[in-house]
C-alpha cells in the first residue's frame, strides 16, 4: 500500500530551506502589516498572506521527523496564527471605525 504524497518525508536540506523561506516571508509579512496600519500602504497584503498561508498548510501536512525541525516550523506555525488573529482584530477595528490593537502606530 503506497503513502500519500503528502505524507513522504522530504529531504532535510528541503526542509530547512522551506523553512527558512517561510520565516523570510512572514517577516515581510509582519512588515507589509506594520505599513499597512500605519498608513502607508493603501490595502492589506492579501497576496503575501496567502502564500504565507498556502506555505503554512503544506509544511503541516508534511511529516517532519526531526524534532528540531518540527519545533521550529510548530513555532512559525504559531506565530503565525497569533499574528492573524491580530491582524483580523485590527482590520475588523479599522472597518468599524474604531481605535484597534494599532491605534498607537
Amino acid at each position: 500500500m503506497a503513502k500519500k504524497a503528502s505524507q513522504e518525508p522530504t529531504n532535510a536540506a528541503d526542509l530547512e530551506r522551506d523553512l527558512e523561506l517561510l520565516e523570510a516571508d512572514m517577516k515581510r509579512l509582519e512588515a507589509e502589516y506594520n505599513m499597512f496600519f500605519a498608513g502607508r500602504l493603501p490595502r492589506p497584503p492579501w497576496e503575501t498572506r496567502g502564500r504565507v498561508t498556502a506555505m503554512v498548510r503544506r509544511l503541516d501536512n508534511i511529516h517532519i521527523a526531526n524534532t528540531g525541525m518540527r519545533f521550529r516550523f510548530t513555532t512559525l506555525q504559531s506565530r503565525h496564527q497569533t499574528f492573524s488573529d491580530l491582524w483580523d482584530r485590527g482590520l475588523k477595528a479599522k472597518e468599524e471605525g474604531r481605535p484597534g490593537p494599532f491605534a498607537n502606530l
